[in-house]
């Protein structure tokens, strides 16, 4: 059946209209070619119009799909030393996670690999750029929202409005777009294609797009149906098919114009193929949340909402410092049971959802382990494993079914994405080589940071840095992001958080001399009102002596003097 055979509305939305089934699956049905640009796109949608791809695939047809990819800070500065934007995004593409809680995702990804090993779906990423098609990273998005249907007439069927190729933006969203058709001699039918195929043969300005089929197989070839067969929902719609063909009746082109007004009343379409029943609306939300945090329009508060506490207001400020200045480089101080674990985790779980942080590491006291790993997987829905120098250790949890423990040899530990692994085993010499051989992290996260310090600090005796500090101190040019916690910077002397501050890429006039000269300062202020305190106090005792009558007097004059000079001796501290 040819597009103009169907009476095409000029506009549809959300609200009045079931889109699935008015408007995707009746254009899939009679295309030959699907050609779509979309800022976002998600698996289940497939599942969802399943007849049409059948459809498409028994013309031979083709979809060609792209999909916006955003780069972070680190890709475009690997980009701009000179490393391929090809192999970057492939890599980006290698670590993004995949939806696998549920069954609809299972066959999700069964039939998205199926369409590509069977070449009906072709897949390329767009990528932001400036107007020299230089990357630019999370700042700017690709936001196209448009596609055009080709049948084998060659009549075009386009469409253009708010609507993602994901099954939220089909059935879950509100959202509205426009038609246009060839046959109606539509000025907007050929500009949108051609803008499609500007785009697909990578000549945009402002845009780069890549072809990345060969990531993407990598990803999916786990998910192909055995033995070359059809996935599941395939042969579902196979089977109904068969046991019952529906003659589609329709009226003919002339009763309605795609865009105009109808020259007579349409009659009644025949009921059309019942579609796959609609997602509960816990699949939905879900498909949102896991979404959400990728998106550059909010979304920083979803780890937040998808985690078991309700965090402190402190909690949410230090929080947003560490994620707004995207890679982290900071030292949380707060006081013991301010909860720093908790801010920690809750970085943790924005930026994996986020897909800022790929690669973590969380280096923690050998006693404190198990703690962190209960705390990150009760609280933050995050088990990842601990590794303990012989193998990796999960927390057990019904999804494991009991594979909670893997042997991995010293070369393999660190390649697992999130782990985390005792402080005390990685700064011994033997163990540090091989943390330091192992690929950059995008972040790493020091608990009781102050262990890290030089021997003898202050003294005559100093020898230099432990070796937890000559790990940390190499350790900084392997990660992007630094977070370091710890109740007590200074142990003994003013140069340990010197030395914690120093792992943090701090200013060029920032050095050594004057940041201790500052605390001298500090203290020889400290010493002058403790002075003049005694005397003060010392007053008190003789006036009180000869007049008792003068000891309410003396009281209030020396206490506002004394408050005074403390608060210019606190407020110069905390104010350079």
């Amino acid at each position: 059946m040819p597009l103009r055979d169907h009476n095409w509305q000029p506009a549809y939305d959300s609200e009045s209209r079931a889109l699935i089934r008015e408007f995707y699956l009746p254009a899939l049905r009679r295309s030959v070619r699907y050609d779509r640009a979309t800022g976002y796109f998600s698996a289940s949608i497939l599942v969802h119009v399943a007849q049409g791809l059948e459809a498409l695939a028994a013309r031979d047809g083709r979809m060609r799909l792209i999909v916006g990819c955003t780069l972070d800070e680190p890709e475009v500065a690997a980009i701009r030393r000179g490393e391929e934007l090809h192999s970057q995004v492939a890599a980006k593409v290698r670590t993004l996670p995949l939806p696998l809680q549920h069954a609809a995702d299972q066959d999700a990804l069964e039939l998205l690999s199926w369409m590509i090993a069977k070449n009906l779906l072709q897949v390329r990423l767009a990528i932001p750029c400036d107007s020299n098609r230089h990357p630019v990273a999370t700042s700017q998005i690709f936001h196209a929202k448009g596609g055009v249907f080709t049948d084998e007439e060659g009549d075009r069927l386009a469409f253009n409005g708010s609507i993602n190729e994901s099954l939220s933006g089909w059935s879950g969203n509100w959202e509205s777009f426009h038609v246009f058709c060839s046959w109606e001699a539509s000025p907007h039918v050929a500009p949108e294609a051609q803008r499609f195929e500007t785009l697909w043969k990578d000549q945009a300005q402002r845009c780069r797009v890549l072809g990345v089929e060969e990531a993407v197989r990598d990803r999916l070839l786990e998910f192909l149906p055995p033995n070359d067969e059809a996935p599941k929902q395939l042969v579902q719609y196979r089977i109904a098919n068969e046991a019952e063909e529906v003659a589609e009746s329709e009226p003919t082109a002339d009763a309605w114009k795609c865009n105009g007004a109808p020259q007579e009343q349409p009659s009644p379409e025949p009921a059309e193929t019942p579609e796959t029943p609609p997602p509960p609306q816990w699949a939905v939300d879900w498909g949102y949340f896991w979404e959400a945090a990728k998106r550059p329009d909010g979304g920083e508060r979803v780890g937040e909402a998808t985690s078991a506490i309700t965090p402190w207001p402190h909690q949410i400020r230090a929080f947003q410092r560490m994620y707004e200045n995207w890679p982290p480089k900071l030292l949380i101080a707060d006081e013991v049971g301010l909860g720093k674990t908790i801010e920690a985790g809750l970085l943790l779980r924005q930026a994996w959802l986020a897909g800022r942080a790929q690669r973590v590491l969380v280096l923690v006291p050998k006693a404190v382990l198990p703690q962190w790993q209960i705390e990150l997987r009760e609280k933050f829905n995050l088990n990842w494993p601990i590794y303990d120098g012989k193998g990796l250790r999960w927390y057990p949890s019904p999804a494991l079914q009991g594979d909670t423990e893997r042997l991995v040899s010293r070369q393999q530990w660190h390649e697992e994405p999130c782990v985390l692994v005792s402080s005390h085993l990685m700064r011994r010499r033997d163990r540090m080589a091989e943390l330091l051989e192992a690929k950059p992290w995008d972040l790493v996260i020091l608990d009781e940071a102050h262990h890290a310090r030089r021997r003898g600090a202050g003294t005559g005796n100093e020898a230099g840095p432990n070796r937890l500090l000559q790990l940390m101190q190499r350790l900084q040019e392997r990660t992007e992001g630094l977070i370091l916690l710890t109740a007590t910077p200074m142990q003994v002397h003013p140069v340990e958080v010197w030395d914690l501050l120093n792992l943090l890429d701090l200013p060029p006039d920032w050095h050594p001399t004057a940041f201790i000269e500052y605390f001298e300062k500090a203290a020889e202020i400290k010493n002058r009102i403790r002075s003049i305190l005694t005397s003060s106090f010392h007053y008190l005792f003789i006036s009180f002596f000869y007049c008792k009558k003068l000891l309410f007097c003396k009281i209030l004059n020396i206490f506002t003097y004394s408050n005074q000079l403390i608060w210019m001796v606190f407020y110069s501290h905390f104010s350079v």
